[in-house]
């Protein structure tokens, strides 16, 4: 099918159903216009022109009737245009132009990004002994600390970090005092049988 071909068929169709209601209409109406009031074709010739254009697709039926199928451009012819019959009578087949869909580029796949929630920050255990040169006397009985410590918390019902905090205020409060000393002072302020207290400390 020539585009010259298309065009031809698309100015007949124009001419012949602009203004009508819904552009379509019946057989015997475009044989009438083309043959009388436009005196384009004899009447036989309209008649055959209307048949094979609706027999190749160039017209379709609906409920109103005849109308141009979908996707057929209608121009408007120029002034004198006049359709030549020996084309109409043998058009080619009508084939639908369906546009090259574009091709558009996938979006790219969002990438998930995990965060991870921030870890706790754990409470610093308070520490047992000062790592700065200090000027306090060194604990003989350093390796006894963490049982005493253990000990304490069990029987006065402190948590080992509360023990040790008291400890430390003792320390600071009486300035030259041993770790284990101010533990055994912790002790005795909670009640403690100082027996056990001094065994734990010489263990």
């Amino acid at each position: 099918m020539s585009e010259a071909h298309e065009q031809e068929i698309g100015c007949l169709l124009q001419i012949s159903m602009a203004g009508l209601p819904g552009d379509s209409t019946t057989r015997e109406e475009l044989s009438r216009i083309w043959s009388l009031e436009l005196q384009w074709f004899t009447p036989q010739e309209a008649d055959l022109i209307a048949d094979r254009l609706s027999e190749r697709g160039w017209l379709v039926e609906t409920e109103d009737g005849l109308s141009a199928p979908l996707g057929l451009e209608l121009p408007r012819p120029s002034l004198g245009w006049r359709p030549m019959a020996r084309r109409m009578v043998d058009p080619p087949e009508f084939k639908r132009h369906t546009p090259l869909a574009k091709t558009l580029p996938l979006p790219p796949e969002p990438i998930e990004t995990v965060v991870e929630p921030p870890a706790p920050k754990q409470q610093p255990m308070p520490r047992i002994s000062d790592p700065e040169p200090t000027s306090m006397p060194p604990d003989r009985a350093e390796g006894s600390i963490p049982g005493l410590i253990s000990m304490i918390g069990e029987k006065s019902g402190l948590e080992n970090k509360e023990v040790i905090r008291r400890a430390q205020r003792k320390r600071r409060a009486l300035g030259q005092v041993t770790l284990w000393m101010a533990l055994a002072l912790v002790a005795r302020e909670q009640g403690l049988d100082m027996q056990a207290v001094n065994l734990a400390i010489e263990a």
